[in-house]
């Protein structure tokens, strides 16, 4: 399987520059760490005697770098990214104390970015981590977490501890989260009750968890989008997404399989928990009134494996979790801003995804002890098995056989997302992957604009908006076909960052985005940037102005 990786970071800097700051300021300021132990946090560390808002920690490929605690606020945006490359992720593995207790990963106080990273949730003794492997703590704070496997958690592993955040999370796989004395534990994300800014989940893998995928807590989020996200044998017995209090919320073209895998029990659960997508009254005009809400929940496909389904349609206490509960139904039957379409069950068959035998052991031992979780059985899904570092290192990182959450085009499901493509990560279908980001993606390609007509000149078009943060949109036109290249450049004539290569495109009007990010994925700061479109022998160029 390869993967296509995107990745955003964020860099606050003055505007008006002077040219000779303006240069100072474009140095990556990249510290490349060496694998070892604790040269990870000695990094971070050494950093705080003069915090350097522009710096990125950057990891070897293939290299093992071993935590002697947590990472903490440092006072500026902290970036932790692998290296370039096609080699193995950085593996971070967290290191035990002389108690034998081990930390969680991150609790940054500032923005953040992590990068192409494999998170192990087993310390080198074999033992579960610190829970919270992100504990985000900034208010407004700006987090994006791109390329990244977690595995392993025992609460859930990201928690957002303050108001206003905004989350980015692509390209990411999050597997084993569980505490088997305390399932109600076992989440992918917790906004803790607050009010937050963006959630925003796409091309993402969750599988195996007891608890919630999102616990909101009575918070409210305004803007939460999961989109083309697989989603494996998560939320445990009346869990559910907690979408209930929402200002725009997008759920689409999403795979769940297994959801809900210890059944809806019909004798405790009342008529607004249990399901994939509970609905609430938002009772905050003072962020929204119900009718400026918008809910979308369409081209998404809910299926179960054999043994999951026979296992809870056996039982007269149990049923098999239905799309939305009693105050979902109603908004989304009488309000027009709610839209529930294109829905379907479908019983997917991953290419090569885990077997129920653990989790058939698990529900049936939790059935027959009334839930009381007296010596739950163990449902880690791990090829590798789980062992200590210095007697198993094999038993950390990927295995060398993983899951693969792919599945045959026989089954609706491989056509039913928006525009013809597979529900669910599409990352496990790379080829699909590249076709979805040509059509124009949301979050990256060229996107056509009109093919009908040809234009009647080669042209590059200014940019909207002008100025700009973060993000800007660039429409060029061919008269002929031709090999493009489309560049941004600074004030220096550096290049910033490529976002057409030597591609040949047929005549039509063309339009791409700019992230505001360099080659690296870091965030260029404030000033005067130049484009370039190259299409054969002709070049055109134009200023845009990046204000943050």
């Amino acid at each position: 399987m390869k993967r296509n990786f995107t990745i955003v970071t964020l860099v606050v800097l003055g505007f008006f520059l002077t040219l000779g700051m303006f240069a100072d300021l474009l140095a990556q300021d990249t510290l490349d760490v060496a694998q070892g132990y604790e040269t990870l946090n000695v990094a971070v560390e050494s950093d705080t005697v003069s915090p350097n808002p522009n710096r990125v920690y950057r990891l070897a490929r293939g290299g093992v770098y071993l935590l002697n605690g947590t990472i903490k606020d440092v006072g500026v945006p902290i970036r932790i990214v692998a290296a370039k490359g096609n080699g193995p992720k950085p593996l971070l593995i967290m290191t035990a104390d002389e108690s034998g207790e081990s930390s969680r990963y991150f609790r940054p106080g500032e923005d953040g970015e992590w990068r192409g990273l494999y998170i192990s949730g087993i310390d080198n003794l074999g033992n579960q981590t610190g829970k919270n492997t992100w504990r985000i703590g900034k208010e407004d704070g700006r987090y994006v977490i791109d390329n990244c496997i977690a595995d392993g958690d025992a609460q859930s592993f990201i928690r957002m501890d303050a108001d206003g955040q905004k989350l980015f999370i692509t390209n990411s796989i999050f597997s084993n989260s569980f505490r088997l004395s305390s399932p109600g534990n076992g989440r992918f994300l917790d906004t803790r009750g607050n009010t937050q800014d963006t959630i925003f989940v796409q091309n993402c893998t969750f599988f195996n968890g007891t608890g919630d995928v999102l616990r909101n807590g009575g918070g409210i989020v305004k803007y939460i989008v999961f989109d083309h996200v697989t989603i494996e044998k998560a939320i445990g017995l009346n869990n559910d997404f907690e979408f209930n209090r929402n200002v725009y919320c997008q759920f689409t073209n999403n795979l769940l399989h297994d959801m809900g895998w210890e059944g809806r029990d019909l004798m405790s659960v009342d008529s607004i928990s249990g399901c994939i997508m509970p609905v609430d009254s938002l009772n905050a005009p003072e962020i929204a009134t119900e009718e400026q809400r918008k809910y979308i929940m369409k081209n998404n496909v809910m299926g179960w494996s054999p043994e999951i389904r026979n296992w809870i349609e056996s039982k007269d206490s149990l049923q098999l979790y239905p799309w939305t509960d009693a105050p979902g139904e109603f908004f989304f039957s009488n309000f027009s801003n709610f839209m529930f379409e294109n829905n379907i069950i479908e019983d997917v068959v991953f290419s090569d995804g885990p077997d129920a035998t653990l989790h058939l052991a698990y529900i049936e031992h939790r059935y027959n002890d009334n839930y009381l979780n007296n010596n739950n059985p163990d449902i880690r899904l791990d090829r590798n098995g789980v062992g200590t570092l210095t007697d198993n290192p094999e038993t950390f990182g990927p295995a060398s056989d993983e899951y693969d959450f792919d599945y045959a085009d026989t089954f609706a499901a491989y056509t039913h997302a928006v525009g013809g493509f597979p529900v669910g990560d599409l990352n496990w279908f790379p080829a699909k992957k590249a076709e979805w980001e040509a059509a124009g993606s949301p979050m990256t390609g060229v996107h056509p604009v009109n093919k009908m007509n040809t234009p009647a000149q080669f042209e590059l078009e200014q940019n909207f908006p002008n100025p700009f943060n973060p993000t800007t949109s660039i429409v060029y036109q061919l008269n002929t076909e031709q090999a493009v290249t489309l560049g941004i450049y600074n004030m220096l004539g550096q290049k910033v960052r490529t976002l057409v290569s030597n591609q040949v495109q047929t005549a039509g009007s063309y339009k791409v985005q700019w992230d505001g990010c360099n080659e690296v994925g870091v965030y260029a700061p404030s000033g005067v940037y130049f484009y370039r479109l190259q299409a054969g022998d002709k070049i055109q160029s134009r200023k845009m102005l990046l204000i943050k």
